[in-house]
Parts: structure tokens; C-alpha cells; sequence
């Protein structure tokens, strides 16, 4: 049975238990906002010590199952004012499973700058004034000198320690490149902890018990020859995610363009995939592709490098890609990847500093497509430069001081990168999810069988999306590998019920994962009520009501009663 760690940063105090009651055979999202949800005063000060951090692997975490290693944070959101989960690859998962903690429960406040130790032997906390104001870089090669190449790090930036509303909580991978849970300024959380990092270390550590091996090994090997087999995780496996690009942009028309004014790009093509793959293959030490997790097969990311060979960057994805580039007018991947780094470096969310960034150009803080500029704003964070700062807040805040009327954010938080008036029932997800505007809580493209672009239908679409993927986010289950399973109901996604029947010992029920993903998503939408928010806040920006998008020329006209009616019953 996984443990639940706590630990009080307040007094140092650390204790561990089983995970029982209603929290015996949760992970992931599930499990930090079912925590969240019945342990934080949903009017409390985010950024205050009644908050609580929750840092939890999922279900499938330390097993041999595919893309099973993902790691969620959840905490009250100093960006929406409503629970939020935000997850990301990474060793964190997987080791704290070797070590039989499915969850670390962070509450209080140090005293100073610290960080949490943890491995065989317990945890501690620990003064770190070394780490102080340190980049993400810097941070994990100091720790390393330290802990050395056995153990994962969990950390924030000056971002976070700064306690700015899109600070990200970053995590390493097994070559100790960096990975973001980037949504809802969950960094912010645990700066205001006086928390710089956590430290894994499992060795020593047996190797994560399943209660039914041979199930396991069954369904591990059915899921991992269904991803291989599936054409899109082909098509991920040769190019990333950049192949969405093109497809988002000539293909369908619903990539965010010049501040959500536009549905394709001009210079997109510049910033895609296929585009990418020549300085990937043709420059020293880049990587066309790359594994965020152990357990990974399909390898979607890759390693990015200057002309010289110097690493510039790694994990340089769709989102990054349009929020910052077509967003923004931006078309010089060069330029994009030295913003994707220095946003990792900082500890800050691609998606809302693009979206803020692209605010601020439509209200003339600086120029459509000026990268160098961009730049110059980021760099001014750790300098506390006003207008960097206001970036750094987020684009409610950016638009609101700024007096731009075309802000794309729901709940405080931005739009990610597809266009919800062509995506309809993603447009829903983003209105209605307790998550704010999150495309993984949701996102769904057109296919032969399915029209995204008119009115009818999408509410129940959407539902079935939010559903599922907060299911999948319990188990810990990667987005792409995910889709791989939805793609093929009848045969695959019986085996992620038979996977975590394996880890629970149980026999579950074949509606396994609706039944989790609904009681989870209830969960959140329960406490953002009891935070304040009504059915005003499960709405989009007004102009994507009335603006219509081009090339598609659609507006989001999904009627308000059929949304307010999503998941009552």
C-alpha cells in the first residue's frame, strides 16, 4: 500500500501513513485535489501558510507500464482562486514510488529558504541559502555536486521564489534536462513555502510491489504495442510535438495567432516541426528525439542546441511554439528557443507568458513579432523591471493594466494554444473545467466522424473528454499515450483498467475510469463553488462570442444553458 508523507514546513515535522479512506486508491490529479479539496479553506490566501502543496505520482507510477510516470502538483491557484493540478514528466513519479510514497502533502511556511530531503532512510528539511535566486539550471548543477546523478529534483525558480502568478514548478528527467508543471502558477505555492527544492533519492529502495505482476506485464505489453503502432505517436516519435504546427495552423485554422485575432499564421511553417528537424539533425549534440521519463516509448521531445552545440534548450513543444511564436508574430525558432529556455530558467509557464506577451504587443508595449524585445521582458523579471513583472503575472493582469479588451482567459488563467471557436468542444473545456482554460483537461480535434466546429453536440463531447483525461491524469498516464488508448476503446483502454487493477489488487469495474475522472472532476468543481465561483466563471472571453476567426470565420456559439448544464447529473 503507498504512503502519503507530510510534511509541515513550519516545524520540520514529517510523518507518513497509508493511504485509507476515501484517498485509498487515488494518484495523481485525483489525489491532490481530493486533498486540496477536503484540507484547504477554499477561501484561503493561496500564497498563504494554510495552503497546501501536494506533490503525487499516479497510479501506474514505478511499474513497467508505458508513459506511466507522470507526476501532478496541486494546490489553490493563485492564478484562477480555484483548485488546480498541473503535471509533468520526469523522475519524480517514479522514484518517490520506489521509495512507497504515492503523495508528499506539503503545509506551513519555513522559516528560510530551504529544501526537503528525501529518501530511504526519511525526510528533512534543511536550510538552502546557496539556492537562493538561482536559475533552474544553476539550481539542478549545484544540487547535483551535492546529491549526485541517484536522485530527481523538484524545484522553482527566482520566479517562484518571487512568488509570480505563472511561476512553474520544475521538474528533471533521467539525463537531468528540465520539465515543467507549468499551469496555475503552482510555483508561486511553493516559493511562498520558502520551499527552493525537493530532493528524491530512492536508492537503496525496493522496486514498486504490484499486488498482480502477470496482469501488469499483460497490459504493459498490449498499451506499449498500441502506442507503437498508432500513426499520430509515429508521426510524434519522428517530429514532436511542433508536427501540430502546420496541422494547427493550414490544417485545420484554430492556432492562436497576433493575441487570438487570427486562427492561422503566415510564418508558421517557419516554426514547425519539419522545419525544425534540420537544425536537429544537422547540428552537434541536438537530438531529434528524447524521453521524459524512464518508461517512455514515444520519445516526442528533443534536445535542442546553437549552432555551436550548446544545449539552448529541451522540451521545445506545440504549446511554446504558437504561444510564444504565433501568438506573438514570432517566426525565428532560434529566438523561440532562447525565450522556451530562459522561461525554464526563470521557472515560468510558456503558455501564459506567450499569452501575456501577446497582450502586451496588441497594447503597444512593444512591437508585433519582436523576439529580441520578448527577450529584454523576460530577462527583466529577476531584476524586478515593472513591466517584466506585469508579464510575469500573468495576461489578466497584463490586459487589465494595459486597457486591452481581448484578453483570452477564463478563470484568471489563459488560453492555451487552440483556437475554441473552431474547437468547440475544447472551447467548452477550457469554459467549464475546474482547471481554467487547460487544453489537457480537454482538448479535442476534428476527426472523419466528428465536426468540431459546429454548436451541437459539444457539451456532451467535452464532458466525456474532461472525463477521461482526468481518469488518465490519475494514473499518471502521459496525454499522448492517452489518446493512443481512447483511439482504441474496445482493446486498449481496458488495459489501463486492468493496469491499475494490477497496483490496487483489485477487480475494477469496466467504467473504472469514468467513475474516477467523474467523483475527481465533482470533487474540483465543489470547491471552486465554495471558493465563489458560479457559472459566470465557466465562461469565455466575451469576444470570442462575437469576433469572428479567421480563416474559418466562426465565432463560439455553443449555447450558455448547455454549458451551465455540464456535469449535473
Amino acid at each position: 500500500m503507498a504512503d502519503i508523507l507530510r510534511i509541515d514546513l513550519s516545524s520540520d515535522a514529517a510523518s507518513s501513513a497509508p493511504l485509507s479512506g476515501d484517498l485509498a486508491g487515488l494518484g495523481g490529479r485525483a489525489l491532490t485535489s481530493a486533498l486540496v479539496a477536503t484540507e484547504v479553506d477554499p477561501k484561503c490566501d493561496p500564497l498563504g501558510p494554510d495552503n497546501l502543496l501536494v506533490v503525487a505520482g499516479g497510479i501506474l507510477a514505478g511499474t513497467s507500464f508505458p508513459n506511466g510516470g507522470r507526476v501532478s502538483v496541486g494546490a489553490k491557484s493563485p492564478l484562477t482562486q480555484g483548485i488546480k493540478e498541473a503535471n509533468a514528466g520526469g523522475q519524480t513519479a517514479r522514484k518517490l514510488a520506489n521509495l512507497g510514497i504515492r503523495a508528499v502533502a506539503l503545509s506551513g511556511a519555513a522559516g528560510e529558504l530551504s529544501l526537503l530531503e528525501i529518501d530511504v532512510s526519511g525526510a528533512r528539511v534543511k536550510p538552502a541559502p546557496e539556492l537562493k535566486g538561482l536559475g533552474s539550471y544553476d539550481t539542478v548543477a549545484k544540487l547535483r555536486e551535492t546529491y549526485g546523478d541517484d536522485a530527481t529534483y523538484v524545484l522553482v525558480g527566482p520566479a517562484g521564489e518571487m512568488q509570480l502568478k505563472s511561476a512553474a514548478v520544475v521538474t528533471t528527467t533521467p539525463d537531468f534536462l528540465l520539465r515543467t508543471a507549468s499551469r496555475g502558477g503552482l510555483g508561486a505555492v511553493m516559493g511562498s513555502k520558502n520551499l527552493k527544492a525537493i530532493v528524491i533519492n530512492d536508492k537503496g529502495a525496493e522496486r514498486t510491489k504490484i499486488a498482480n505482476p502477470e496482469a501488469m506485464k499483460a497490459a504493459a505489453s498490449a498499451m506499449s504495442e498500441g502506442i507503437r503502432n498508432h500513426p499520430i505517436m509515429q508521426g510524434l516519435g519522428a517530429l514532436g510535438t511542433p508536427l501540430l504546427v502546420n496541422v494547427a495552423s493550414a490544417g485545420i485554422g484554430c492556432i492562436a495567432t497576433r493575441n487570438f485575432s487570427m486562427g492561422a499564421f503566415e510564418g508558421a511553417d517557419k516554426i514547425s516541426g519539419e522545419t525544425m528537424n534540420g537544425p536537429l539533425t544537422s547540428r552537434p549534440n541536438a537530438e531529434t528525439t528524447h524521453r521524459c521519463m524512464t518508461g517512455c516509448v514515444i520519445n516526442c521531445s528533443q534536445v535542442y542546441t546553437d549552432e555551436a552545440g550548446d544545449l539552448v534548450t529541451s522540451g521545445f513543444e506545440f504549446e511554446t511554439l504558437a504561444l510564444l511564436g504565433s501568438n506573438c508574430a514570432i517566426d525565428d525558432l532560434d529566438q523561440l528557443a532562447r525565450l522556451d529556455r530562459l522561461c525554464d530558467d526563470i521557472g515560468i509557464d510558456t503558455i501564459e507568458t506567450g499569452a501575456a506577451i501577446g497582450v502586451a504587443m496588441e497594447g503597444g508595449m512593444l512591437a508585433w513579432g519582436d523576439g529580441k524585445a520578448a527577450e529584454a521582458l523576460l530577462k527583466g523579471i529577476t531584476s524586478g523591471n515593472p513591466d517584466s513583472l506585469l508579464i510575469a503575472n500573468g495576461c489578466v493582469a497584463t490586459g487589465t493594466k494595459l486597457g486591452v479588451s481581448r484578453i483570452p482567459a477564463v478563470k484568471g488563467q489563459s488560453i492555451a494554444a487552440w483556437e475554441p471557436r473552431v474547437l468547440k468542444a475544447t472551447g467548452v473545456t477550457y469554459a467549464t473545467s475546474p482547471m481554467g482554460a487547460d487544453h489537457t483537461a480537454g482538448n479535442m480535434l476534428p476527426t472523419e466522424t466528428y465536426d468540431s466546429s459546429v454548436p451541437e453536440g459539444q457539451v456532451p463531447t467535452s464532458q466525456f473528454v474532461q472525463t477521461y483525461f482526468a481518469a488518465t491524469d490519475a494514473l499518471g498516464l502521459c496525454l499522448f499515450a492517452a489518446i493512443a488508448a481512447a483511439d482504441n476503446m474496445d482493446t486498449l483502454v481496458p488495459m489501463l483498467v486492468q493496469a491499475a487493477g494490477a497496483v490496487l489488487g483489485e477487480e475494477l469495474p469496466p467504467d473504472y475510469l469514468m467513475q474516477l475522472g467523474t467523483k475527481n472532476i465533482l470533487q474540483e468543481r465543489d470547491f471552486n463553488t465554495r471558493a465563489g465561483m458560479t457559472a459566470a466563471d465557466d465562461r469565455l472571453p466575451a469576444f470570442m462570442t462575437t469576433e469572428v476567426i479567421q480563416p474559418r470565420g466562426l465565432v463560439f456559439d455553443v449555447p450558455e444553458a448547455e454549458m451551465d448544464a455540464i456535469f449535473a447529473g
